[in-house]
């Protein structure tokens, strides 16, 4: 009996199809169930699903209309029978061994949750934050701490996580379907305060695609404004969550800083209009949460305090006074030879 699901969403990606099945048919583990979900294409990728299931009798194909990455993924979800589940984006590949070591290390450490490494492909589009963020250390957590989520190498991307099936059926996590992007970070912050026991694996089994043309991201890459607007989005998204299951009136502190450093700090270097935009509507998503009083009274660095304050709740600050608050938040997070040195670059 298979013991876990590879679920992979497929969306207009004929190009990458064999690259990313034939490392599922390399796999050490045979018994895997294979769930794609063809989510409206309308490119060749339907007939290459098609191929590959009379080659390979694991592979099972859902058909649907398009509803983008998370519909597809949440489709996949509620298809799976086995007692783990993974995601495979349809542009990328597992190593060999990869599913063998993800129900290896659930079965002995009995994580709800298990997060691990991947390489960049091609290895020189790697850059620094990114190979760093694909690479946590071998940890087990038991209950939560936030430590997870923001000290490990545990976030975004979901497709370097897996879990049992039984704990996303229980607790009702899907991928949040209305969002553009940013569907992994919401459902990192969903699965983590709720498992049990969390395994963190410094093995890398995931060869991840690092720019492809058309993705999404790729189409973004130019509208940094709008990308800042989605960010406030994803916050508001994970602050309502957080605060439905009970964790954001224990962690108040570290989600306002989170939020400085998410959906803020880089929206300061916008334009007065565009700063605006974004800083309004963070002020309304804080605001459902934090009275500027309450943000005040919160142990928070002195730079991410001055802020929230000078910068979430009132929206009118001038090009400089904005820069100068992004150099402090700066030094700060990274030292003041770092940011004097940022300064002189310009």
């Amino acid at each position: 009996m298979s013991r876990i699901s590879v679920i992979i969403p497929v969306y207009n990606v004929e190009d990458y199809l064999d690259w990313c099945l034939g490392s599922l048919e390399a796999q050490t583990l045979e018994d895997i169930d294979v769930i794609c979900v063809n989510d409206g294409s309308t490119d060749g990728s339907h007939d290459g699903l098609i191929r590959w299931a009379a080659r390979d009798g694991r592979i099972k194909i859902i058909d649907k209309a398009n509803g983008g990455l998370s519909s597809a993924r949440n489709a996949g979800i509620a298809a799976a029978r086995t007692d783990y589940v993974c995601f495979l984006d349809s542009d990328d590949r597992f190593h060999p061994t990869a599913c063998e070591e993800m129900v290896r290390s659930l079965d002995e450490t009995g994580a709800d949750v298990l997060t691990f490494g991947a390489t960049c492909y091609p290895e020189e589009a790697g850059y620094p934050w990114l190979v760093d963020v694909l690479s946590p250390r071998d940890a087990v957590f038991e209950g939560f701490t936030p430590n997870i989520l923001f000290k490990e190498k545990s976030r975004p991307f979901a497709w370097r996580t897996a879990c049992r099936t039984d704990f996303l059926v229980d607790h009702k996590i899907l991928f949040d379907e209305t969002l553009r992007f940013g569907e992994d970070q919401v459902f990192d912050f969903a699965i983590y305060p709720r498992a049990k026991r969390t395994a963190l694996s410094s093995a890398k089994l995931y060869d991840y695609r690092v720019s492809r043309a058309g993705s999404l991201m790729d189409q973004l890459k130019d509208d940094f404004g709008a990308k800042m607007l989605e960010h406030v989005k994803i916050l508001d998204r994970i602050l309502s969550d957080w605060d439905e299951g009970g964790f954001l009136a224990q962690y108040p502190a570290e989600m306002v800083a989170f939020s400085m450093d998410f959906a803020l700090y880089d929206a300061i270097k916008l334009d007065d209009t565009s700063y605006r935009a974004v800083a309004e509507a963070l002020t309304g998503v804080l605001g459902r949460h934090w009275g500027a009083g309450e943000v005040a009274r919160l142990d928070l660095a002195p730079a991410t305090r001055r802020m929230a304050l000078a910068a979430c709740y009132r929206t009118d600050l001038g090009n400089v006074a904005r820069k100068r608050l992004a150099l402090d938040y700066y030094a700060q997070q990274h030292g003041r030879k770092a940011a004097l040195r940022r300064l002189l670059r310009g």
